[in-house]
């Protein structure tokens, strides 16, 4: 069995240079805090289709379809790497990434996780446990603003999506919303009228959504090694 060293790149980094980075960070946060400019911008620019296609050659079965099948409906992807497709604000989403390589989820029938999609959208740290309960491949970011699901398909992952507002909302329980998840799935794949798999059946939020919480560090020689670091690097004057 291969062991991994347990020590990471933290640990051997000089003072100084935790220093500048910190430092460079927080001045950073100030300039997004002011400008509301920050958040993950993608890339306009898109892959040629036939390159596109290459890479998705030898892609395992179901990551080689649901990639096809993303770029049947919504063109060529932004970005492509051999282990990944990334498309930015295609349809009602904010990103969607398909995957080479799959996870294997039986929920709410045995299938593989092969493609991530993701909406702006803030989930109170109260409701996060609740929306856990729904089901293993909702991912959420407070920090970010953002909520992901990956499944095979955009139909599970808008269904999914649909159930976790539902959740937030205090309009259904986790089960539920996994009774109804159970039963529309159904519909979807059966080629039957399955609207909650179809189309959100709420408003996105528009813009940002982030939840940068509040500071809790309060160390004076901290501080002070913070401001004379930006001083030396001239992030004061900024």
């Amino acid at each position: 069995m291969e062991h991994r060293s347990q020590e990471t790149a933290a640990s051997k980094a000089p003072a100084e240079a935790r220093l500048k980075l910190a430092a460079t960070a927080m001045v950073s946060n100030m300039k997004l805090h002011a400008t509301k400019n920050g958040g993950e911008k993608g890339s306009t620019s898109t892959v040629d289709t036939e390159t596109a296609k290459k890479i998705i050659e030898q892609w395992p079965a179901t990551s080689k379809m649901s990639a096809q099948n993303t770029m049947d409906f919504y063109g060529p992807p932004n970005e492509a790497t051999p282990s990944k497709l990334i498309w930015y604000k295609n349809g009602p989403w904010k990103r969607t990434i398909a995957y080479r390589d799959e996870v294997p989820h039986d929920f709410p029938e045995p299938h593989t996780d092969v493609l991530e999609q993701f909406i702006d959208y803030h989930v109170p740290a109260e409701k996060v446990g609740l929306v856990a309960q729904l089901e293993g491949s909702i991912v959420i970011d407070r920090t970010k603003g953002e909520v992901s699901v990956h499944c095979d398909n955009e139909g599970a992952n808008t269904l999914s999506l649909n159930m976790m507002h539902e959740i937030v909302t205090g309009k259904r329980t986790a089960e539920e919303a996994r009774e109804f998840i159970a039963k529309e799935i159904v519909e979807y794949i059966m080629g039957r009228p399955a609207p909650y798999a179809e189309r959100f059946q709420f408003e996105l939020p528009q813009g940002e959504q982030w939840d940068t919480d509040k500071p809790v560090v309060q160390d004076v020689a901290l501080d002070q090694a913070l401001s004379k670091m930006k001083q030396t690097l001239g992030l004061d004057k900024n």
